[in-house]
């Protein structure tokens, strides 16, 4: 992830859990984890290496 592009991301949460975040935009990049926000304004952390399915989203040309 690059920091100002928005992502498709879809990560692993648990054993048995997938959790996916449509249209968030990464802010930090840390050495373990990226800051991402999503379009109402909260953030959340996802950890590098449980990323299981990562879709740049096209911005406006």
């Amino acid at each position: 992830m690059e920091v100002g592009k928005t992502y498709n991301v879809a990560f692993a949460t648990g054993h048995y859990e997938i959790e996916y975040e449509n249209g968030v935009t990464c802010i930090k990049v840390t050495p373990q984890s990226y800051r991402v926000e999503r379009a109402d304004g909260t953030t959340r952390l996802v950890k590098h290496d449980l990323i299981m399915n990562l879709e740049e989203i096209a911005g406006p040309t």
